[in-house]
């Protein structure tokens, strides 16, 4: 049996994050590309179908939530299936981050926890959508923890 996996867009700096989370939502089953700048996220939007984008709040470039307007001006429906990471627990961040509406995590958080977020991203029963342009890969379906 194949399926189409979500493609996930993580917007993280830190590589060692960025590249753990990567390892372990593929055996969630999800196809992750990641960006470590709102400019490369940028850039791979303008070229790359994604179903969900997750966005660390402290970029070297932009704020997420500066770089969630501008996706929602861009690409409003992937903005609505967009998540929110965070190690900043200040008060200030936390309540830019509250203001957008969207869901968030601060780190360090559970991985069962974080897929359950993303996949109440995707409608279960339409699929996952993308920022408009076709997903065209196709791999066998494993979304266990092994």
């Amino acid at each position: 049996m194949t399926a189409t996996r979500p493609r996930l867009l993580l917007i993280e700096d830190e590589a060692t994050i960025s590249v753990a989370l990567g390892r372990l939502l593929d055996r969630w089953g999800f196809d992750t590309i990641a960006a470590r700048t709102v400019a490369e996220a940028r850039a791979l939007l303008e070229c790359v179908a994604v179903d969900l984008v997750v966005i660390d709040f402290r970029l070297p470039d932009m704020r997420g939530d500066d770089f969630l307007t501008l996706l929602q001006e861009e690409y409003p429906e992937l903005a609505r299936r967009s998540l929110f990471i965070t190690g900043d627990y200040g008060e200030q961040a936390l309540s830019a981050i509250e203001v957008t509406g969207r869901p968030y995590l601060l780190k360090p958080f559970e991985l069962g926890i974080f897929v359950h977020e993303l996949r109440t991203l995707i409608d279960p029963l339409e699929g996952p959508k993308t920022n408009g342009r076709s997903t065209s890969h196709t791999r066998d379906s494993d979304i266990s923890a092994a």
